[in-house]
């Protein structure tokens, strides 16, 4: 097994015997996950958070969504989307452009700095889901993921999280 973390034998063994509920496994799992893989930069790039990676991504989904658009699918306010749209353009990652129809709107787009630093940060999510697959199994792996998109897929219209909702509807 390469890298990754792992858990020490009584800790697994806790974890069976039911002190940790599978909803505060994936959520601890989620944190620690997000944690390593927006660790602060430290060659002086402003640091971008996940809530910056699903607004790319809803982004890059949609071939341009103004900062409304970001703001409705991250569940923000609209000035907190704009704060996440300015960070997004102050390194480069996203340009505004006039909205075609409607003058007081602009369109956000990646740029081609956003779109390689985008295809960068899937290839590490994707490195990352590969440790998971090393320790646990392709299978175990895939079979998690068919039990997750099921478990979203239930939900209730409008809970589900942000990049949920652009998977579904972009």
């Amino acid at each position: 097994m390469q890298g990754g973390f792992h858990p020490s034998p009584e800790k697994v063994a806790a974890d069976i015997a039911g002190h940790d509920e599978v909803p505060m496994l994936l959520l601890r799992t989620a944190k620690a996950m997000v944690e390593r893989m927006t660790k602060p930069q430290v060659d002086g790039q402003p640091h971008l958070t996940a809530v910056h990676g699903l607004a790319a991504r809803f982004i890059d989904d949609r071939g341009g969504a103004t900062t409304v658009d970001v703001a409705h699918h991250l569940n923000i306010t609209k000035q907190s989307a704009s704060e996440v749209v300015k960070a997004l353009e102050d390194v480069g990652a996203v340009e505004r452009h006039p909205h075609p129809d409607d003058r007081r709107a602009r369109i956000v787009r990646l740029t081609p700095d956003g779109e390689a630093k985008l295809a960068q940060s899937r290839a590490r999510w994707a490195a990352l889901e590969q440790e998971w697959a090393d320790l646990c199994g392709a299978d175990a792996i895939a079979q998690l993921r068919e039990c997750l998109l099921a478990y979203l897929a239930s939900a209730p219209a409008g809970t589900e999280p942000p990049s949920v909702a652009a998977s579904t509807t972009a």
